[in-house]
């Protein structure tokens, strides 16, 4: 097997580095402990995949506006990033399920404006706020005032270290420094009003720095920083293959933390960030990636992933597949799809 993988973004090489030796359920019905996997001919095509996750996808976010009336990460932006790419590989979607996930998310912002401007109060704190503002970026939504207010939110609660937090640690979805960092960067460069943009640019040129110079404890870490690093202009080796070859396990997928098995979230989120940074998918370790992907999608369509946060919300069905593990597997599902049409 090549033993050499090249990066490649936008026509210009990232370098060669070397890597390592690569050796359902139904709706409504009590989540299994061992979901079924997809009939063998269909798991095998990105296509059949899509097929099957897509519809779950769109129902998963047109459900949660009936049970919250506050913006989610995990029902909005990580749907709305699969739907998006979906799109750009010509894949049909609900365009006016976007619009309307803009928008709610657009009015449970509006609903704290005094908490923005403040730079207090807002649940979930800067994590919540740079997701907001990357979903609402996913829709070509227009700088308004609410958008100036998130960004105004982001310029007070900048650590003196450079990073930006949540509130609470819920892995894998609500913990790293480093998603909170590079989401804050992301969306200030795209958000920032005329009269915001020298703070914004400050900020982000601490951030840089800190990003540069912090330790990555999990592959959320790692694979966020790998992508904050390349929007900074990074083309360091060291980071593509601490936060992707040598994370690799012999199954072809990645695992949130050392000591866990591979699994669609951690999976489809480096592959995601390596299509983000020109990581050509046909390379021989995205491919084995891929097919983790393929042959790990349950029978119904999702991905299940095992939940290992605590909860911090009065338990909710929101009609998602795999019971109280919904909340992880329904973005890890996102994850997912967003791999495999961006890898397509």
């Amino acid at each position: 097997m090549p033993r050499q993988e090249i990066i490649r973004s936008s026509g210009v090489a990232l370098g060669t580095i070397l890597t390592i030796a690569l050796a359902g359920r139904a709706l409504g019905q009590p989540p299994q402990e061992k979901p079924l996997a997809a009939p063998p001919h269909e798991a095998k095509t990105i296509s059949g995949a899509l097929d099957r996750a897509l519809p779950l996808i769109q129902q998963a976010a047109a459900n949660y506006p009936k049970h919250r009336h506050c913006f989610s990460c995990h029902h909005q932006t990580l749907p709305m990033l699969a739907l998006v790419t979906a799109k750009k590989s010509h894949r049909p979607i609900d365009e006016k399920l976007l619009q309307e996930q803009a928008t709610f998310t657009q009015k449970s912002f509006q609903g704290e404006m005094n908490g923005l401007k403040s730079g207090k109060g807002i649940g979930g704190k800067a994590m919540t706020v740079g997701y907001g503002l990357w979903a609402l970026r996913l829709a070509d939504w227009k700088a308004d005032k609410v958008t100036e207010a998130m960004v105004t939110y982001l310029l007070k609660t900048q650590t003196e270290e450079g990073y930006w937090t949540g509130q609470v640690a819920r892995p894998p979805l609500e913990e790293s420094h480093f998603t909170a960092t590079v989401l804050a960067i992301q969306e200030m460069k795209r958000y920032a009003t005329d009269s915001q943009k020298s703070s914004a640019d400050a900020a982000i040129t601490k951030a840089n720095a800190w990003l540069a110079s912090a330790s990555a404890k999990d592959q959320e870490d790692k694979v966020f920083r790998l992508w904050g690093l390349f929007l900074a202009g990074s083309k360091s080796k060291k980071f593509i293959t601490e936060a992707v070859l040598t994370g690799q396990q012999a199954d072809g997928g990645w695992a949130q933390a050392e000591g866990m098995k591979s699994d669609a979230y951690a999976t489809g989120q480096t592959l995601f960030v390596l299509r983000e940074i020109g990581f050509d998918s046909r390379e021989p370790a995205f491919q084995r990636g891929l097919q983790f992907l393929l042959q790990s999608q349950c029978a119904d369509g999702s991905w299940f992933v095992k939940t290992r946060s605590r909860p911090i919300q009065t338990y909710f069905d929101n009609g998602d597949p795999h019971g109280k593990d919904q909340f992880i597997s329904t973005p890890a599902t996102a994850w997912a799809a967003a791999a495999l049409a961006a890898g397509d």
